[in-house]
């Protein structure tokens, strides 16, 4: 009697099954992964930004100190109109400074009105709408400020921005002779 001997090879259709459903969950994981990656990458961006926009006020308060401490050292009158360095010594309440675009580029001056120029800066008109809200305050000195000719006040800028429902914030300071 022959008998006939079978060699089974390949796969069952129960194997190949698992083998997809396997991998359907592979897949499933590795796109919730880039879901995730994209909303960090912009939520980055934001506050990058948003970084950018307090550094460059904090840049002009440092510029405007240097321009008044030199011009009061030369005994010659600041040719710049003072916005950060009035009242030395004094402290500042949180002052509005303006809004600025996506780009971090300032759409709003403080009063809530268009910067000169707006068309020339931001030539696109849909990057024309202010995101981030900007605010700035000196510091008082803690007991009597020094006698001196020369000045030394923290400066703070917060900036504001909305990001997925949410109020975010970011603050920086910086002490600035003038």
């Amino acid at each position: 009697m022959s008998c006939i001997q079978r060699n089974d090879s390949g796969f069952s259709m129960v194997e190949l099954l698992m083998a997809a459903f396997i991998m359907a969950i592979g897949i499933l994981g590795l796109t919730a992964l880039q879901v995730v990656s994209l909303r960090q990458a912009s939520q980055g961006r934001e506050r990058s930004t948003a970084s950018h926009v307090a550094s460059s006020i904090l840049q002009r308060a440092q510029v405007e100190g240097q321009h008044y401490y030199f011009a009061k050292a030369s005994a010659v009158t600041p040719v710049v109109t003072p916005l950060f360095t009035t009242t030395p010594g004094a402290g500042v309440d949180e002052t509005v400074y303006g809004g600025f675009n996506v780009d971090g580029v300032q759409v709003t001056n403080a009063d809530g009105s268009a910067v000169s120029n707006l068309a020339t800066l931001v030539p696109d008109v849909n990057r024309r709408t202010p995101i981030y809200a900007a605010t700035w305050l000196r510091r008082a000195y803690a007991g009597a400020a020094p006698v001196s000719t020369v000045q030394c006040q923290e400066f703070l800028v917060n900036v504001v921005w909305n990001e997925e429902g949410q109020v975010k914030s970011l603050t920086m300071s910086r002490v600035i002779r003038y």
